[in-house]
């Protein structure tokens, strides 16, 4: 089945796309924060030292050492309050700050804007302790509703700082200012910023994805076309195999063929010459039964005029017992039809010309007839001894599982140098079967062994082996949806095993 590379582009691209998407939109993001941030807090600082500047030592300082011994409802009734909310107020007006609030160092909410918020313990706050640690500490919060110097403003994004103050000459804080700023209309602008920037960078990527697509759609159809033309390759060179394996068969077939055609040739030659011997008593015995036939029912005689007849009738040297030497002659030459018969069947059945797609078949059968073919083409010294086990049909194309066959039985049969016998074995494995060709020959050597299966490697005399056997018999069990594996010990035999399942896939091919 062909990589579906166009598909896995998309899925692929997709996913990237939006993960790279995603991660720069997020960077951009966290950035345009992080710099807000760092600008508005440089804004909460600059407005603070206006603060202090303007209001610290004449209300806050005073009002933190005033608050010193005081609890919550006495520093809410602080009579200098109102006058302190009139100047901040003042100074605030037409500004983006919705609130300040002042603490004391330890805590306690001295002043805010937000009147009644006077009085509160903040002592646990992250922002306020970071801040009497001399770090300003600055967020970004959210407020669905937010009292803002009295007024109440809804749905406000707003940065939040708390700053630390200090007394001249003092290296500790003597108080926390904290400030609210208004970004919502910064927040805004940065979302409006995002959206353009999203489409920017979207359709950069879907130009780069277009690009991208038309040449890896390019390359799948190069890559298809290069399969098609390694399949015609590979069928070609099966072919070449086919032919290679068929001109062995025609060989041994040849061989197997002569001895029955030559006795029938002969026995064919003798019984015309006893014919031609018996023509002429055939030829009186039918005159004889004209006679007869003739005669008057009461006559029992027949008298014979030998004539010119006697001479080549003295001349006759037929003793009777030629009928039954012509019957025997006969009957080898049905003898040998019937061996011809045989073999004719075999290869019909070895080929399965009129069955070459896949369909269930005998395995064992199978092999008998690959078995009774490969014995015209090997030596007579080699035994080939069958060892089937009762085995269910197997959906395959049997025609390709021949080729495979014959082929492991010759080689098996090449690597004896001398007497020897294959073993050809069957089995059943729950949804499997299993054929083992085992070989007493003289074995792979082990530099060999993971190469047999190459395409053109070979270790026959250069002109006998193509080198294609074995690796088209491997394509053809893979394309089975099967195994094939192989042991060996050098002088001590081959054992060729394939495992087949009994469906066979859609991977089949016509080879």
């Amino acid at each position: 089945m062909p990589f579906p590379l166009v598909r896995h582009f998309v899925l692929t691209s997709l996913v990237f796309f939006l993960a790279v998407g995603g991660a720069l939109g997020y960077y951009y993001r966290d950035m345009a924060l992080s710099r807000m941030l760092q600008q508005q807090e440089t804004g909460n600082i600059n407005l603070t030292t206006v603060f202090a500047n303007s209001l610290w030592q004449r209300h806050f300082a005073r009002l933190l050492e005033e608050s010193a011994g005081k609890n919550s409802p006495e520093l809410k009734n602080n009579s200098r309050i109102q006058e302190i909310h009139a100047d901040v107020v003042a100074l605030m007006r037409g500004s983006t700050t919705y609130k300040i609030k002042v603490y004391d160092p330890a805590g306690r909410t001295v002043y805010s804007s937000e009147l009644a918020q006077i009085g509160e313990d903040k002592s646990a706050n992250p922002g306020f302790i970071g801040a009497m640690n001399g770090s300003t500490q600055t967020e970004l919060v959210h407020k669905a509703k937010f009292s803002a110097f009295e007024q109440v403003v809804e749905n406000r994004d707003l940065i939040q700082s708390y700053i630390p103050q200090y007394a001249p000459g003092a290296s500790t804080p003597s108080g926390v200012f904290e400030i609210y700023s208004d970004a919502t209309p910064f927040l805004a602008k940065m979302r409006s910023t995002e959206i353009q920037l999203g489409l920017i960078v979207a359709g950069a990527l879907a130009l780069l994805f277009g690009a991208l697509y038309l040449i890896v759609r390019r390359a799948q159809n190069i890559i298809r076309q290069q399969s098609l033309e390694k399949l015609n390759t590979q069928q070609h060179l099966a072919q070449s195999e086919k032919m290679s394996s068929l001109g062995q068969l025609v060989a041994g077939v040849t061989h197997q063929l002569n001895t029955p055609i030559g006795f029938s040739h002969n026995n064919v030659s003798l019984a015309i010459s006893y014919l031609k011997e018996l023509s002429t008593p055939l030829m009186v015995a039918a005159k004889l039964s004209q006679l007869v036939r003739r005669l008057p029912p009461e006559s029992s005689q027949v008298t014979l005029d030998l004539g010119t007849s006697r001479q080549a009738l003295g001349n006759l040297s037929f003793q009777g017992d030629e009928i039954k030497d012509l019957m025997l002659m006969l009957g080898d030459v049905l003898g040998g039809l019937e061996q011809m018969r045989e073999l004719v069947a075999n290869l019909r059945d070895f080929t399965r010309l009129d069955r070459s797609k896949v369909a269930d078949a005998d395995i064992n059968g199978a092999l008998k007839t690959v078995i009774y073919i490969a014995r015209s083409t090997i030596p007579t010294r080699i035994r080939i001894v069958e060892d089937f086990g009762a085995l269910p049909q197997v959906a395959c194309n049997t025609s390709q599982l021949n080729q495979v066959f014959l082929n492991l039985i010759t080689n098996a049969a090449q690597a004896i140098p001398d007497e020897g016998s294959i073993t050809v074995r069957t089995h059943a494995e729950g949804s499997e079967v299993v054929i083992d060709i085992v070989d007493t020959g003289s074995g792979i050597a082990p530099d060999v062994l993971p190469h047999i299966f190459d395409s053109f490697y070979t270790t026959k005399p250069r002109g006998i082996g193509t080198g294609l056997g074995l690796s088209i018999a491997r394509d053809i069990v893979n394309n089975h949806g099967g195994r094939i594996h192989v042991s060996s010990r050098p002088a001590h035999g081959t054992t060729f095993s394939i495992t087949l399942p009994l469906q066979a896939p859609d991977t089949v091919l016509a080879y």
